[in-house]
């Protein structure tokens, strides 16, 4: 008797660890960005139990990565800008370490994504994305990267239009520059995105007298291709460190959220800049091998 009782709850056991395997891997199938803890309240199964259900069926979080929507056009212009900066590093290995990188970014107290928040549960990697549009937050920041250096940061006093970034161009970044070593400024190179702001004849022409045959941008005689921030150091490191860092707590003021971006500058260190550069001719390379389309999923 006692025999068929054990055997008999061995069997009500294996029984009750199937349907549990079966009922988590249900909730995978309908909904696979759903959470663990979601999946534990909806089943009565406690939280243990089902991350051992799904590393058991060999089920991995994957996070949504964040990408800029591209256009037919955009394909053939990144691989021209890829192609000519392998040619421009073959000439001078020390090319990418006398481009300053730079661009602006907003700040919002609620305007970071964590990306930790959305993932997709599946035996291998779909791959997931979401394209992900530009927008204007309240308070705007410039920012720089050349070499082992960090440049700024910068605050604008309010909206940025093309008289408010030429006047910075003029007379704030000549200042910020000024502590780069000389031989780094004698032969600085100016790269910034295709943003409105950027692209009016006043601004190419101060570029011109300034960056003679030196700078890169929408109208430069080096263009920068649309919709690229996957191939900027600014897009592909600074801003997401320097936001991640910022909203770890959310910011009370305009003013605190300043001196804490201001402490995120500075403590950048050589060892991630030296990365960053290391990333950035990874990324020319494979944006080559898949013709100008996304590629941080290969990374």
């Amino acid at each position: 008797t006692g025999k068929v009782e054990y055997e008999k709850c061995q069997r009500t056991k294996t029984a009750q660890i199937e349907e549990n395997e079966v009922n988590v891997l249900l909730k995978i199938v309908e909904n696979p960005h759903i959470s663990q803890r979601t999946i534990s309240n909806e089943t009565d199964i406690n939280r243990a139990t089902v991350q051992r259900i799904l590393v058991n069926n060999k089920m991995h979080p994957y996070h949504i990565q964040l990408m800029q929507e591209l256009y037919d056009q955009d394909y053939a212009a990144r691989v021209g800008f890829c192609e000519w900066s392998q040619q421009k590093i073959r000439q001078d290995q020390d090319f990418v370490n006398y481009v300053l990188f730079a661009d602006e970014a907003t700040f919002h107290k609620n305007g970071n994504v964590n990306r930790h928040n959305f993932h997709y549960y599946a035996t291998t990697n779909p791959h997931f994305i979401r394209t992900n549009s530009q927008t204007r937050w309240s308070l705007n920041v410039w920012g720089g990267i050349v070499g082992n250096y960090v440049i700024g940061p910068y605050f604008f006093d309010g909206h940025v239009n093309g008289r408010v970034y030429l006047n910075f161009l003029q007379n704030e970044l000549p200042r910020l520059i000024n502590d780069l070593p000389l031989h780094v400024r004698e032969r600085l190179w100016y790269l910034h995105d295709g943003a409105p702001v950027h692209h009016t004849a006043a601004i190419h022409q101060h570029l011109n007298n300034e960056f003679p045959d030196r700078w890169i941008g929408r109208g430069g005689p080096f263009r920068w291709p649309a919709r690229s921030p996957d191939l900027t150091k600014m897009d592909f490191f600074l801003w997401g460190y320097v936001k991640d860092q910022v909203y770890r707590i959310p910011p009370t003021t305009n003013e605190e959220m300043k001196q804490r971006i201001r402490e995120v500058f500075q403590n950048i260190n050589n060892h991630m800049l030296n990365e960053v550069s290391r990333s950035f001719l990874d990324r020319i390379q494979i944006c080559i091998g898949v013709n100008g389309g996304h590629f941080e999923q290969l990374l």
